[in-house]
């Protein structure tokens, strides 16, 4: 019996579908190019619960016939393209034509378009791929799509679908990559009937500056390298603007978002010695190249590209940009020639060994017992082995107990009378035969997410409020996101309320918060949860509570002093899991000593 049988057409596009329409970002990725191709100048994007109910795009572009309107939903059926050669000729954003016909397989869509020169419009319904009705209608310039009920008829990919929050931020990327490299172009964003975006015709700077919640354009520095093989312009962030996300990195061909790990290391290289090698630069870049030197056709998405001569374009891009950080770095020349010279006198019998004597750098964070070994033999043990047995019998509880009330307990006092601070930095804790090295800030973090969690679920947390209240002004992404996480932000200690033109004013922050760095607190707690939220309606809460735990812990490179260092040690083993921070890195090592005999080997 034969078994090779072609799938049913619904089966097809569905599978098609999967490969281009992933979440409802892929959809607003898609009309929004669409627009722009059609040539619209003003781009209206309308969405409801992040566009699993409602996803509607309207533009003023060149609209379509009759014939095109019904053309335009048939798979492979594409204006931009004639040949195979015209492949390598591409300037436009789509090229396949399977994005109508993949979005038309899993939603219900609407389709509303005109051309200038015609009397009335066109209307076009389909649900599930087939077109249902097909009429004139009254409508201006332009074309408008609805987008209702993703997914409706696959309920398990609908099921894979974040929450709203999580949806929303990927479609304000997606809309971010299509606005920035076209600032002629106006776009007006709606989530909810509350304005996410309003941004008219500008400058390239002037855009960019918008879309990142820059205060002026000044902001940034302007990048310029012209070659044979590329044009690349755009703009990168000065150093003290580096971040420890890579969420302000764009980079564009022929005007299309791309990511290319080689080019990003290119610019990540230019700003050597400049940030730390945690941190990441801010850049928007556009390279202006021949299509027949690229190709966009690899991957489903387009946002990967081949280049004939890479390495080039690798050095091409580090020079622009080092050219740009040197103009910001530049100090003027200073003339010394009238300046008089002053030294110390030399002194015949007494002791010059300080116009010699060199300038010794110390790492005071050098841990010599770090190693891969040690490493892992922590990582393997429970913490209740490291510490004396005596102890664990007396905090030891019951793991069916709540969580709230095992976090709520009190150890007996353990004192740790032999411990000390080696070099500003880690304490050692002797115990029999070994000795503990333990990271002050992982504890320290380690013990204020436990407390935040607990004043999370308890929806109590202690507020210390700020004399004068800080008003912080937000990228259209973050005010989105404190919108969506303000209660629970309350919860966590902070008192922030909404003050319009995407600014939250701040009243209070958490108790055990510095003060004086509210927005940087803020942010980071923010930017924490946009780049590991995963799933906010299961991690929600434990995201806040690490976010902040990670910028409000210090003590690193602190000198502590002895009560210090026995306070930190006994609210530390009164967590939960003491040996290891919330992100699954040990807070201490536990060195024996075998392996300090190994080291003199």
């Amino acid at each position: 019996m034969d078994q090779i049988k072609q799938l049913p057409e619904h089966i097809a596009n569905q599978i098609a579908a999967g490969e281009v329409v992933q979440r409802p970002a892929s959809i607003v990725k898609e009309l929004l190019e669409n627009a722009i191709d059609a040539k619209a100048t003003d781009i209206h994007l309308l969405l409801k619960d992040a566009g699993m109910l409602l996803i509607q795009t309207t533009d003023n572009g060149i609209g379509m016939s009759s014939t095109d309107a019904r053309m335009c939903w048939e798979r492979h059926a594409t204006s931009k393209i004639r040949t195979a050669d015209d492949l390598f000729k591409i300037r436009s954003f789509g090229f396949r034509g399977e994005a109508l016909a993949s979005i038309a397989a899993v939603a219900f869509v609407e389709m509303k378009t005109k051309r200038k020169d015609d009397a009335y419009g066109t209307l076009v319904r389909i649900e599930g791929n087939k077109i249902i009705e097909q009429s004139p209608v009254s409508h201006s310039n332009g074309t408008q799509f609805s987008v209702k009920n993703l997914f409706y008829n696959i309920p398990a990919r609908r099921n894979f679908l974040k929450s709203i929050p999580v949806e929303l931020k990927h479609i304000i990327d997606e809309v971010m990559r299509v606005a920035m490299p076209n600032p002629h172009i106006a776009f007006k964003v709606l989530h909810n009937d509350k304005t996410v975006f309003d941004l008219k015709p500008t400058d390239a700077a002037n855009r960019l500056a918008e879309l990142l919640g820059k205060a002026s354009a000044k902001d940034f520095l302007a990048v310029e390298e012209l070659h044979d093989l590329v044009n690349i312009k755009g703009f990168v962030g000065p150093p003290d603007m580096a971040k420890r996300t890579r969420g302000e990195q764009f980079l564009f061909v022929n005007n299309r978002f791309v990511k290319d790990h080689y080019l990003n290391h290119a610019i990540v290289s230019a700003f050597d010695q400049m940030i730390a090698k945690e941190q990441y630069p801010t850049y928007s870049l556009y390279l202006d190249m021949d299509p027949g030197k690229i190709d966009v056709n690899i991957h489903p998405t387009k946002t990967e590209i081949k280049f004939d001569d890479e390495k080039s374009i690798y050095a091409l891009i580090k020079s622009g940009v080092r050219k740009a950080l040197g103009q910001f770095t530049a100090a003027p020349e200073l003339d010394f020639g009238d300046v008089q010279q002053f030294s110390k006198p030399v002194v015949p019998g007494q002791n010059h060994s300080f116009l010699s004597q060199p300038k010794v750098k110390v790492d005071s964070g050098y841990n010599p017992f770090n190693s891969d070994k040690t490493f892992n033999t922590v990582q393997k043990k429970q913490w209740q082995q490291v510490l004396d047995n005596e102890y664990i019998d007396q905090i030891k509880l019951s793991s069916h107990e709540p969580v709230q009330e095992r976090m709520a307990f009190v150890a007996p006092e353990v004192k740790f009378d032999d411990a000390f601070q080696m070099a500003n930095a880690w304490i050692v804790v002797k115990k029999d035969q070994s000795i503990l090295l333990v990271d002050p800030k992982a504890a320290h973090e380690r013990i204020l997410f436990d407390q935040y969690l607990q004043h999370i679920q308890n929806r109590q947390a202690p507020i210390q409020q700020l004399l004068f209240p800080k008003t912080v002004e937000l990228s259209p992404q973050d005010y989105v996101l404190a919108h969506e996480l303000i209660d629970d932000l309350k919860h966590l200690g902070f008192d922030v309320a909404d003050f319009g033109q995407q600014c939250l004013i701040i009243n209070g922050i958490p108790a055990d918060a510095q003060k004086g760095n509210e927005k940087d607190l803020l942010e980071a707690v923010l930017e924490y949860v946009k780049q590991n939220s995963g799933d906010l309606k299961t991690n929600k809460v434990k995201t806040l509570a690490l976010g902040l735990a990670q910028k409000a812990s210090t003590l690193r490179k602190q000198l502590l002093q002895k009560e210090e260092i026995m306070e930190l040690l006994h609210n530390l083993f009164k967590c939960e899991q003491p040996s290891i921070r919330p992100n699954g890195k040990p807070v201490f090592v536990e060195i024996n000593q075998q392996q300090i005999f190994d080291l003199f080997k």
